[in-house]
Order: structure tokens, then C-alpha cells, then sequence
């Protein structure tokens, strides 16, 4: 069991041994209306594939995330940031996209065999670095990630216990 931050750690009357009661007691109400929504949400069917997309969005910009619109990364002002999508499978993908500038920089020296160049390591160290982060905060807002094999970024596996 996890340890309640009692009000008083070394109680000195029986005002402070009660408030301490009080407190061991709202802590395990919590911790059994928890495990009763966790019963609820096993019950729930997967979100929608488009809702489920939206929640990640939100969730990204609360993190303080631009999330760019993906018809916005095709074109050749291409800003870069956080996308997230629906792949072919109707699979959410989040992944980070640097600026087209460095896109060029690197594909441009890897078209001449140089994957030593300075702008190659930058943008694998900055495409790492980023999908490290987004998998961190993806985590922390409660999703189950996995790395696809094909392409970079993130899938958010879909589960029974879907976020609403």
C-alpha cells in the first residue's frame, strides 16, 4: 500500500490522532472508488479511432505541444513539430517532424553516401532525442505506446480501458 501523507506524521493529542484517522480513512475510500472505475472502464469498448486521435491531440497541447495539422506538413513551408495521425490501419501515430530545412540539409548528404555529416547526426539526434520525449509524455498521460518497425514515432495501442 502506498503511504497516506497523514496532516500530523508524530500526532501529539487525540485531535491530531483523529484527523490522522480521517485521513487514512478518505485515503482508502479513494483507493476503492479507484478500483471500482478501473472495474467500469475494463467494461468499456476501445474509444473510436477519430476520438481516441482527437484525445491525443488534446492531451499533446496540454503538455504545451504545437500540434501541426498533417495537410499542414506536406506542403514546402513545412514548419515541422509534434504530428498525429491515423495511419492505413485506422492506428493512431504520433511522431515529431523537424523543420523541412533540416529534412533537406540531412537527405541531401546522405543522397552522397556522407552519414557522418554534421547535418545527419544533427537530425537523427534531434529526431531521437524528440520521439524519446513524445514517448515520455505519452506515457505520463496515461497511453500505451509501442515503436513501429517501419516508420519512426509512436502507435497508441487501443485497450479496453480506453481514456474518455
Amino acid at each position: 500500500m502506498a503511504s497516506i501523507n497523514y496532516p500530523f506524521p508524530d500526532p501529539k493529542n487525540d485531535a491530531e490522532r483523529d484527523a490522522n484517522r480521517r485521513a487514512a480513512d478518505d485515503y482508502q475510500r479513494q483507493e476503492e472508488e479507484a478500483a471500482t472505475l478501473l472495474r467500469l472502464a475494463e467494461d468499456l469498448a476501445p474509444l473510436a479511432p477519430e476520438m481516441l486521435l482527437e484525445q491525443v491531440r488534446l492531451d499533446l497541447a496540454a503538455a504545451g505541444l504545437y500540434v501541426v495539422p498533417l495537410a499542414q506538413c506536406t506542403t514546402d513551408e513545412d514548419q515541422g513539430g509534434v504530428v498525429a495521425y491515423l495511419d492505413d490501419d485506422a492506428q493512431v501515430v504520433v511522431d515529431w517532424l523537424p523543420h523541412a530545412r533540416l529534412d533537406r540539409a540531412a537527405f541531401g548528404v546522405v543522397d552522397t553516401g556522407q552519414t557522418n555529416h554534421e547535418a545527419v547526426v544533427r537530425y537523427e539526434t534531434v529526431r531521437a532525442a524528440m520521439n524519446t520525449a513524445l514517448g515520455t509524455i505519452l506515457t505520463g498521460f496515461g497511453y500505451r505506446t509501442r515503436r513501429p518497425q517501419s516508420r519512426s514515432g509512436h502507435l497508441i495501442e487501443q485497450t479496453s480501458a480506453a481514456r474518455s
